[in-house]
């Protein structure tokens, strides 16, 4: 690698400094930090300053300053120029961060090419409307069909196959194994090794005795058809999309994968441990 597109979240304490640390950490093992026009005045030098289309044309990689949330934004703006993404956690929990604040000194290793690309399953999730694709959504941990602007419980029903299954709550869940330690987890879900090929299903406060979270193939293919208004569809925390009656949703995996880079050798049930605090 040669040049690294650096995408920052200056509204987390000390990003800023952490940004600056960096370009410098790398301009000393000779690698070139390329960052927007508008970040400019924060960070350079000893970044180089252009349009952040440029910057994500010209980079190797990209380095992602935040928490899980950046970390997310800069894989959706890798994945169409097929970059991997590096993140380096500036927020609280940063599950899919490489690199921690301390760990800045293993940034040479990058030129070196001494680290290991990470492999990550994605989601597909598109809106129909009889038969007109509406939007489509690459989504690194999850999809969700869940109640919108109203107060009381929802009508999901997700189609596997044949197979039909209505859910009344507050929505319904589909999540890679990557996601399964973010919203999916926050919902009683369970955790999946991040190397598996599966979809996670997880309904939200469903208004049954017995709700549990259920783990299909990576084949499976899911449709919700929309009969009344109160919906949305959200794609990795994005901004909330309303749904209307009629509409239909459709979620399977996707051709591609996302790319995350690794500088360190970790064990999954390590990272649970010290991220989540379960043992």
């Amino acid at each position: 690698m040669k040049q690294l597109a650096l995408m920052v979240n200056f509204t987390k304490p000390g990003a800023a400094q952490l940004a600056r640390e960096i370009c410098a950490r790398l301009a000393q093992a000779g690698l070139e930090a390329l960052v927007s026009l508008e970040d400019s005045a924060l960070l350079s030098p000893p970044a180089t300053a252009l349009p952040w289309e440029e910057c994500l044309r010209r980079c190797d990689a990209l380095i992602a300053v935040g928490g899980d949330g950046t970390i997310l934004t800069a894989v959706r703006m890798a994945l169409p120029c097929r970059k991997p993404v590096l993140g380096i956690n500036a927020g609280r929990l940063g599950f899919l961060a490489g690199l921690e604040r301390h760990e800045l000194s293993l940034l040479p290793l990058l030129a070196q090419g001494a680290y290991h690309l990470d492999r990550r399953m994605l989601l597909e999730a598109r809106l129909w409307q009889e038969g007109r694709l509406l939007r489509e959504d690459l989504c690194l941990n999850d999809a969700v069909v869940s109640r919108h602007s109203v107060s009381h419980a929802v009508e999901v029903p997700v189609a596997c196959g044949d197979r039909v299954i209505t859910y009344h709550g507050d929505g319904v869940i589909f999540s890679t194994p990557t996601g399964s330690t973010a919203y999916s987890f926050s919902a009683g879900g369970p955790v999946l090794e991040p190397g598996m090929e599966s979809v996670l299903l997880t309904p939200i406060c469903n208004h049954l005795l017995f709700s549990r979270a259920v783990v299909f193939s990576s084949e499976a293919r899911f449709s919700v058809a929309i009969a009344h208004d109160g919906l949305a569809l959200t794609c990795d925390a994005e901004p909330p999309l309303a749904l209307r009656p009629r509409q239909r949703v459709t979620v399977q995996r996707a051709e591609a994968d996302a790319a995350l880079i690794r500088l360190k050798a970790e064990d999954f049930l390590d990272v649970l441990n010290e991220k989540m605090r379960i043992c």
